[in-house]
């Protein structure tokens, strides 16, 4: 997921529970079917558009933590 991360993610934004990710056209079931993979626990589900995902978190106000996590991913793989 890291590598997955680092190539496709260009965005997220977080609301409460919901993270927002953006990704070049066409890559976001990718990535969505890669963090369903990867079975993390604070995920409770993933939603994919063509360039859009949404992540639910399991925390009421997760979504800020999520979001920051995976943009560390993606920023240096740690």
């Amino acid at each position: 997921m890291r590598r997955l991360s680092q190539e496709l993610l260009i965005s997220a934004e977080a609301s409460a529970n919901l993270v927002v990710l953006r990704t070049p056209p066409g890559a976001a079931q990718f990535l969505a079917s890669a963090i369903d993979q990867a079975e993390l626990h604070d995920i409770l589900g993933t939603i994919a558009g063509d360039d859009t995902l949404m992540l639910i978190s399991r925390e009421p106000a997760g979504g800020q933590a999520l979001a920051d996590h995976l943009l560390r991913l993606a920023q240096n793989g740690h």
